[in-house]
């Protein structure tokens, strides 16, 4: 296997092309090929011991190149000691194994619950003696970060990628059939809202109301339907849900697959997830429900633990009782179409 690899990556050269020029062929000493079907494997197999380095306090969370690192603590002093210990680390790691770091895209966010518009914290941050610089924002994984997570930048990315799809659409509708008009819209609109909703959409509803209103525009033209129909008949038409109920409605999922399917989950979702009958012994109602902790702050409130419990004890006890997953999703949509889980924000 040793020789097969050596001899994929041996004597290998690349050329840059560049307005009908090109230069000089050169020898590619490190690195793996660019576009080549083997290569995003040979680089993860090549910077997979970045999640052991020895000594390092907080270990890095990566994906393919994309490497984050979340430090935490309660005085600021101590947090930039700490990120910058955790830095000094990577770039040691980094200069042992021939890596450089993009400077431009380095940069460092505070995820504070106290905050001021007169003092912002800061931290004092370099790698290889370049300044790291302060984010309100940033993309991670298709998501975009803000600092307060209230996710108002990646709603507002969410809509401007579904906007440009408001004429095309009207155009199309007139020519196509409504079939292939509702595959359009599970092919191309679906799966951008979906994507993160579990995140995203737990915001308040205000915030969402833009991207709500373009949803409601979009089906309608699909639908050939006047502003005078009512949106939840746009929703059953294409048997799905507005944002803010694919929000509960994926919380609910989630909440399910906790009751009935642990195992097809990862731990970390299962630790902190107990029930009343957990916490006293008397037979009550609610004893199969999901035991909620009492909490104040805006942060707890929106956790997403704090989030589904509530809407799970809120839904109807033979819906709860519900073990299979495909029949509890028929069920669930059946409700939320038409009815409305209350939760409030702070």
């Amino acid at each position: 296997m040793h020789s097969w690899l050596k001899s994929y990556l041996t004597d290998r050269r690349q050329y840059v092309c560049l307005n009908d020029k090109t230069s000089r062929l050169m020898n590619v000493e490190y690195g793996v090929p660019q576009g080549s079907v083997l290569g995003p494997i040979l680089f993860l197999l090549y910077i997979n011991d970045i999640g052991s380095i020895p000594n390092i306090e907080f270990y890095p969370k990566f994906f393919a190149d994309d490497t984050n690192i979340f430090v935490h603590d309660y005085s600021l002093t101590v947090l930039n000691s700490k990120c910058q210990g955790v830095i000094d680390h990577i770039s040691e790691w980094m200069l042992a194994n021939r890596l450089t770091v993009n400077h431009d895209k380095t940069n460092y966010m505070i995820f504070s619950p106290i905050k001021s518009l007169n003092n912002t914290p800061e931290l004092n941050l370099s790698i290889n003696n370049s300044v790291i610089k302060k984010v309100c924002s940033i993309k991670y994984l298709g998501v975009y970060l803000d600092e307060n997570l209230e996710w108002k930048i990646h709603i507002q990315d969410v809509s401007q990628s579904l906007r440009k799809f408001v004429g095309v659409f009207y155009k199309l509708s007139q020519k196509l059939p409504k079939s292939i008009l509702r595959m359009l819209y599970f092919a191309l609109i679906y799966p951008r809202i979906i994507y993160a909703i579990e995140i995203y959409a737990n915001t308040y509803i205000t915030y969402l109301h833009d991207l709500m209103v373009l949803n409601n525009r979009i089906l309608r033209i699909l639908q050939h339907q006047s502003p005078h129909v009512a949106t939840e008949n746009l929703y059953k038409s294409f048997n799905t849900l507005p944002v803010n109920k694919l929000f509960q409605y994926q919380m609910l999922l989630h909440a399910h697959a906790i009751t009935y399917n642990p195992d097809t989950l990862p731990k970390i979702f299962i630790l902190n997830s107990r029930y009343n009958k957990d916490v006293h012994a008397y037979n009550t109602r609610s004893s199969h429900d999901f035991h909620r902790v009492c909490v104040t702050s805006i942060y707890d409130k929106k956790i997403s633990h704090n989030i589904f419990t509530k809407l799970w004890n809120l839904l109807p006890k033979t819906l709860k009782a519900e073990r299979q997953p495909n029949v509890f999703k028929k069920l669930l949509k059946k409700l939320l179409i038409s009815n409305d889980i209350c939760i409030s924000f702070p």
